[in-house]
């Protein structure tokens, strides 16, 4: 079944995480932290821009993210900063899998909550030797789009 989103716009917000109060590693290098920790941190906003068959995300951390929904291969971009991903719709929640630089497996999604208001953002780690399972969630509200502002009452 396939969903959308309406054109592009912008989320703004963190959100909050759940899950267990271990750590997420043992015995790794600051880098290696250093790169899990920008992997699970949230954004302050997003820009989101749906042109069918591709979603593109950004951040104010200039990070880029390309979903593709329509079953091509995607090839690992070399550039840290952007990630082309294979996606798919589940209902009006768009999904995403791929390996943390851990290595791990994990999924991100994205859906649209109801009031067309907000965003959820759910990353599912699957961490440690028994696949442990951690999930973080990140809620954003939605802003009005650059160059964009409610329409004042007439005079």
């Amino acid at each position: 079944m396939g969903g959308g989103w309406p054109g592009g716009g912008g989320m703004g917000g963190r959100g909050g995480m759940g899950g267990g109060g271990r750590s997420m590693g043992g015995g790794e290098s600051d880098s290696d932290r250093q790169k899990m920790q920008l992997f699970v941190q949230p954004a302050n906003q997003l820009t989101v821009v749906q042109k069918e068959p591709v979603i593109a995300v950004a951040d104010d951390d200039d990070r880029k993210f390309a979903f593709y929904t329509d079953g091509r291969k995607v090839e690992k971009s070399k550039d840290p900063t952007r990630q082309d991903l294979d996606a798919r719709w589940e209902d009006y929640r768009l999904v995403a899998e791929g390996k943390d630089p851990r290595g791990n497996k994990y999924e991100r999604s994205y859906e649209v909550l109801e009031g067309n208001h907000q965003l959820r953002e759910t990353l599912l780690l699957k961490v440690g030797r028994n696949n442990t399972e951690v999930s973080i969630r990140y809620v954003y509200d939605l802003i009005s789009p650059p160059g964009k502002s409610p329409a004042s009452p007439p005079s």
